[in-house]
């Protein structure tokens, strides 16, 4: 019920509700598209890694002069603003203040394997419960979750347009994959060095004729070894 909804929270001083939806993986595109106050565009293209990296400001004339829109894509932004969400921003005193579109972390990763998840979150300003107000909230209320059926079921993006989101984030991804390959290689590292380790600790205990041909042995491999390293190099 959106009237009792909007009297618990004013009646608990909250000025704001934020609501997140977690998005079937299978079922929509990977893209970033957020709405945002405009004196808020600037911030929000600074701390969140996903908008900074793939949006960018776009201008669009049919909505209100006080919202900006953050897109990486055209075919994305309009098709998006044809849900309807366009009339409701063209409303300067607009209930729907920020919604975010992403398939990207907010925050950087600080490992390759981080969590891809696709989200749409939304912010709503909570205005005094009056009649006219109850009705105002319900449409954007109601509206977050039509956005999320719209997305999943209506959203039919071109296929140059995910090419491009593809190669997006294929390019933007390279700096994990780098870290993926340097941990692979410095885990193989920890495990040849303690593989010698226990080698050495064997030799120790050997004769000093087993340890003879054990060196020789090793000085062999050693020698062998080099020169595949020099051949890969060539």
């Amino acid at each position: 019920d959106p009237l009792a909804l909007l009297n618990d929270l004013v009646s608990n001083n909250q000025e704001k509700l934020e609501v997140e939806v977690v998005l079937n993986d299978d079922e929509i595109k990977g893209f970033v598209f957020a709405v945002v106050p405009r004196k808020r565009a600037k911030a929000m293209l600074r701390d969140r890694y996903d908008v900074s990296t793939f949006a960018k400001i776009v201008n669009n004339d049919t909505v209100s002069s006080k919202v900006a829109l953050l897109s990486e894509s055209a075919d994305v932004t309009t098709q998006i603003l044809d849900s309807g969400l366009d009339v409701i921003l063209a409303d300067e005193d607009a209930l729907l203040e920020e919604i975010v579109i992403t398939d990207v972390p907010a925050e950087k990763p600080e490992s390759h394997d981080f969590k891809r998840q696709k989200k749409l979150s939304a912010v709503l300003r909570l205005p005094e419960p009056t009649v006219a107000n109850v009705a105002k909230f319900k449409q954007a209320f109601e509206f977050v979750f039509y956005l999320v059926d719209y997305v999943a079921e209506s959203i039919s993006l071109r296929p140059e347009t995910t090419r491009k989101l593809g190669k997006a984030r294929d390019d933007a991804f390279k700096e994990f994959a780098r870290m993926a390959e340097q941990e692979k290689q410095d885990a193989l590292a920890k495990a040849l060095a303690e593989k010698r380790r226990i080698e050495l600790q064997e030799v120790d205990k050997m004769s000093p004729e087993q340890r003879r041909k054990w060196e020789e042995k090793d000085r062999k491999k050693q020698i062998k070894k080099e020169q595949s390293k020099r051949i890969r190099r060539v």
